[in-house]
């Protein structure tokens, strides 16, 4: 008698194994979108950022805005720029990309691959130039790498093996789109 209940029981619990397995299989299929108003509120506290080179090269970033472009892998981020070289300033606009990173570890998103894209500064002498596209990619660096702009909540059962099964990430729709593996898929 304890011997079948016994069989009946492990039965019962391998039957609750592999549905749970095939609800969470196709819990990952899919995908996860991020606003850009989230990933604004994670990166704005990060700034205002300020450089300077020997106290005579100053560079300023400050009140970013994040931009998403649609079916493009890397995230856009606008922000005012201020170049101060000795006792002359200019002000302006500097645009930077960036492409998300993530580290199924910790199910998080970092940027990295910090670039230039835009340069609005008016006046601007071709050292100031020269400054802002040396130190606007190591202050955004600075600003964003070191730190996740966002984090899958791993508190859950889906959080925890969706941190696992990250296929891809890029924008969708004007949202930063984090695929996940799809079920009975090799890969």
């Amino acid at each position: 008698m304890h011997r079948r209940l016994a069989l009946v029981a492990t039965a019962l619990i391998a039957s609750a194994a592999l549905a749970t397995c095939a609800v969470v299989s196709s819990a990952l299929a899919g995908h996860l979108d991020i606003e850009q108003a989230e990933l604004q509120a994670r990166i704005a506290p990060r700034f205002p950022t300020h450089h300077c080179k020997l106290l005579i090269a100053c560079l300023d970033v400050s009140n970013p805005i994040v931009v998403l472009t649609d079916g493009d892998d890397r995230i856009g981020i606008t922000a005012d720029a201020k170049v101060t070289l000795g006792t002359r300033e200019r002000s302006g606009r500097v645009g930077l990309s960036a492409r998300p990173r993530y580290v199924p570890a910790e199910g998080q998103l970092f940027l990295e691959d910090l670039q230039v894209t835009t340069l609005e500064l008016s006046g601007l002498p071709a050292e100031y130039a020269e400054v802002v596209k040396l130190y606007a990619p190591q202050l955004a660096k600075d600003a964003l790498q070191r730190h996740p702009v966002y984090t899958l909540d791993t508190s859950t059962a889906k959080g925890a093996l969706a941190r696992l099964a990250v296929r891809d990430v890029k924008v969708v729709g004007g949202k930063l789109r984090v695929s996940f593996a799809e079920s009975g898929r090799s890969g």
